[in-house]
């Protein structure tokens, strides 16, 4: 990517399917190394990166990893990196553990022990900056106490020494031009430098709630131009669900924004941004939710679409793969709002993309 920027490179923990990773390289940070333990998204990654011919995560590695068991030492010979030379390590622990959709264990899911890996590699690393994100969730367990601790972890070393400003929010991602309501938790780290701030809104939220000097909010129908129909070998990802009479009897009567009672899964109204992307549980795919004009639910490529994945972005493995690495993922546009953010403000790039830029450098031609 031609830009007039310093190189900034980059470690990427809890890497799924690399929603963070296109944003965070579409902003101009340069990725060094990708892990997850997933198989299919570690796949994803690699397909991805072989088909990107000098696009996306041409320097990275991907290493399958489980980050329990990934020394710090290791993490900087596979990324090619000294300390000294990593300007941003970036990630979120699985957010199950956390989110509103599951049971509310929080600290007690084994799941949530991942956040102190996090937390190790920062200490251990001490990369100028780092970007933290999870769900909404994670700041109501145990009354938000889990969310204090984390951030005063987060800024110190294991001495107590302040070592990371710290700036943090919850965002609506579309608020940033994402078609897509979906809340997430970031938090900025920033060394040699006071706490940065946040990025500022660009679009409101409701159609029918203008404001002044912000942009209409993106809608479904928007993030669905120029999709040919569903089943379609065209685009990959684009084979959906085959329901049954019943289903889709049901599915027809269904009205913009009501619920189905079965799947508990929304029809979409096509002017607006959609429902937040359903993840599933451990024991099962996610869903997408349901088409705003067919009786059926949407494919993983309309899903992605509402992710703002670029089209020529592959997700691997069959059935409900797919689906749930998408449902996992940051929006690729937002991450590189927070990311250009973050340049502009952290390492003062004053060429560092606006929201325009970013929808052309990731090919989202449906947005421009």
């Amino acid at each position: 990517m031609e830009d007039h920027m310093n190189t900034h490179y980059a470690i990427s923990l809890f890497s799924g399917a690399g929603g963070l990773d296109l944003g965070i390289e579409a902003a101009g940070f340069v990725t060094r190394l990708c892990t997850d333990i997933d198989d299919f998204s570690c796949k994803t990654l690699e397909l991805n990166k072989s088909r990107q011919h000098g696009t996306f995560l041409q320097e990275a590695t991907i290493a399958q990893r489980n980050i329990k068991e990934y020394p710090t030492e290791e993490i900087l010979k596979d990324a090619g990196l000294t300390r000294e030379q990593v300007d941003l390590v970036y990630g979120g622990p699985p957010c199950q553990a956390f989110s509103v959709f599951g049971k509310r264990q929080g600290i007690n899911d084994p799941r949530g022990t991942l956040l102190w890996d996090y937390i190790r590699v920062i200490r251990e690393i001490q990369p100028k900056s780092f970007i933290f994100e999870n769900v909404a969730g994670i700041l109501t367990v145990d009354d938000g106490r889990v969310f204090e601790m984390l951030k005063a972890a987060l800024e110190t070393d294991e001495s107590g020494k302040k070592c990371y400003n710290l700036s943090s929010a919850l965002f609506n991602t579309a608020a940033y031009g994402v078609p897509q309501y979906r809340q997430r938790v970031i938090i900025y780290g920033v060394r040699s430098h006071e706490a940065i701030p946040l990025p500022v809104e660009t679009h409101y939220t409701q159609p029918d709630a203008p404001i002044a000097g912000l942009l209409p909010p993106v809608t479904v129908a928007t993030a669905f131009k120029g999709l040919p129909d569903a089943p379609s070998n065209v685009i990959a990802n684009h084979i959906g669900r085959v329901h049954g009479p019943a289903v889709i009897e049901r599915y027809k009567n269904m009205g913009y924004g009501e619920r189905d009672s079965k799947t508990r899964i929304n029809r979409l109204d096509p002017n607006k941004p959609s429902y937040t992307i359903v993840v599933g549980s451990d024991k099962g795919g996610g869903k997408g939710h349901i088409h705003p004009f067919l009786p059926r639910e949407v494919t993983p490529r309309e899903s992605a679409r509402i992710q703002t994945f670029p089209d020529f972005w592959e997700f691997t493995g069959t059935s409900r793969h797919p689906i749930r690495q998408v449902g996992n993922a940051v929006p690729p546009l937002f991450a590189g709002v927070i990311a250009s953010n973050l340049l502009r403000y952290g390492f003062g790039e004053a060429d560092a993309p606006n929201y325009a830029e970013l929808v052309h450098r990731l090919g989202l031609s449906y947005l421009e």
